[in-house]
């Protein structure tokens, strides 16, 4: 099993964030890996959602549950898809009006051992990249809506 975990202060509010990382149907415009994703359902504080990861030229969907308390928490949990195993927990802390903790830490694998060995390198390399994508992404939204 992969892991990867990151703990960053950014200068834009825990709301900013977590509105960020709840705008999956916007994943494919700022996420180089995702080719396509949307949300199935939606009730409460919870959310079905369908993503296509493009890994080495090959797409790979998978469907999450996401479950979450806005502007505090997301976990994120494989309903099916490439993985045997694949749970996500982004969490938001406001410092300041203006600047937040973000912790956000993923645990994967995938079905096979084939798939694991060709994707799960590509699959990390996103991992790893994730908290900076969505920072900026964040920070050029909140400095759109400043103008």
């Amino acid at each position: 099993m992969r892991c990867f975990e990151e703990t960053r202060e950014l200068a834009v509010s825990a709301k900013t964030m977590f509105d960020v990382v709840m705008d999956i149907d916007r994943y494919p415009e700022f996420l180089p890996w995702v080719a396509q994703a949307k949300i199935l359902s939606r009730t409460g504080d919870e959310l079905t959602a369908e993503l296509t990861a493009e890994l080495g030229g090959r797409h790979y969907p998978f469907q999450t549950v996401d479950r979450f308390i806005p502007g505090k928490i997301i976990e994120i949990r494989l309903l099916k898809g490439p993985f045997r195993f694949l749970e996500s927990v982004w969490t938001f802390e406001d410092l300041t009006a203006e600047r937040c903790r973000v912790h956000f830490s993923i645990e994967f694998e995938f079905k096979s051992m084939m798939l694991d060995l060709v994707a799960s390198p590509l699959f990390a390399t996103a991992c790893r990249s994730m908290v900076h994508a969505f920072e900026n992404r964040a920070v050029l939204l909140s400095g759109e809506s400043k103008r």
